[in-house]
């Protein structure tokens, strides 16, 4: 998968005291499916929409679960489970700086960057995702530190393939 600019993120990820960059679907990584859920059905009650509708349209919780690995809140005891159904979407520092190196147009620059920072280790969550609406900080999971906010000082100096461009 390759980044695309407000479709496939870059998320830096520690657990277990290990760095990792991962690129993927963005929408995986509001990390309480079960915050989020309740959100969607308070938007449809607001808007004068009955149960029926919301379950036509957004499924019942066990359906929208089955789209990320039926995990509902992705935290410190879950996180071993979700990243290795996302394995395959782990990027080293080398190949972004590769792809950094090759972009060609602003959106292609603007894909390149990281998007949110996910601490399993500290419980830290932050995001700078362009689009400020998506408010991936708002689904990170009780008790953690969650904001916007830069968060490139968390990053390990080896990692941060956008400054040897």
């Amino acid at each position: 998968m390759e980044p695309k600019y407000c479709e496939n993120i870059i998320v830096g990820v520690i657990f277990k005291k290990k760095f990792q960059w991962y690129c993927t679907e963005k929408s995986i990584w509001k990390l309480d499916y079960r915050a989020l859920y309740a959100d969607y059905q308070n938007t449809f009650r607001m808007r004068g929409l009955g149960l029926a509708e919301f379950t036509k349209q957004v499924g019942s919780f066990s359906e929208f679960l089955s789209s990320r690995f039926r995990i509902p809140v992705v935290d410190k005891d879950t996180a071993k489970a979700f990243l290795e159904q996302i394995m395959l979407n782990q990027i080293s520092a080398g190949e972004m700086m590769y792809e950094s190196s090759r972009a060609e147009t602003d959106e292609q620059r603007k894909a390149l960057v990281p998007s949110l920072f996910v601490d399993f280790d500290g419980r830290r969550f932050y995001s700078q995702y362009p689009e400020k609406d998506e408010k991936f900080e708002k689904y990170a999971p009780s008790g953690w530190e969650s904001r916007y906010a830069d968060f490139t000082r968390f990053i390990p100096r080896e990692e941060q393939y956008w400054l040897d461009i």
